[in-house]
């Protein structure tokens, strides 16, 4: 009963779906901005993988590079600063997806402690916020916050 309720609501969408595309008087329109649309995402992707491509190889060259040469990095750890490049974000973006998908098949203690990491970790990737503000933020007093205004007479 179940499955049969499944597959006459997915063949009822199916079917409404094709009404909308293949309607007479609209059809033609919408198929058109339909096959804009997908065309306009396709490129849109394509921009976005190509240039995070790009500065992947660019930085494991330099990487490579300045290891070769014996020169330290002289930078902090990506992940600390703001404004992080698009392959860290589209990394700890994963990683993050990762570890929530893998809390939530685990369960209990240790899968919701890996979910929350996971999500933090999303969250970071997704706003572009510095880990170090971050933890200035959370260990600032209401002085450091909002600092009083010394009366000199």
């Amino acid at each position: 009963m179940r499955g049969s309720l499944g597959i006459g609501a997915l063949g009822a969408a199916v079917g409404a779906g094709l009404m909308f595309l293949c309607d007479p008087r609209m059809g033609r329109r919408r198929r058109a901005l339909l096959q804009d649309k997908t065309f306009s995402v396709a490129r849109k992707a394509s921009g976005v993988i190509d240039k995070t491509s790009r500065d992947v190889k660019n930085r494991t060259y330099g990487t490579v590079v300045t290891l070769k040469s014996g020169h330290s990095m002289g930078r902090t750890f990506a992940l600390f600063n703001s404004n992080w490049p698009p392959a860290i974000r589209l990394m700890v973006g994963t990683t993050g997806s990762v570890m929530t998908a893998a809390g939530i098949a685990k369960g209990g203690t240790a899968g919701t402690f890996l979910g929350t990491i996971g999500i933090g970790s999303m969250i970071l990737a997704i706003t572009n916020f510095s880990f170090r503000d971050l933890m200035k933020r959370a260990g600032a007093t209401d002085n450091t916050q909002m600092p009083t205004q010394r009366n000199i007479a």
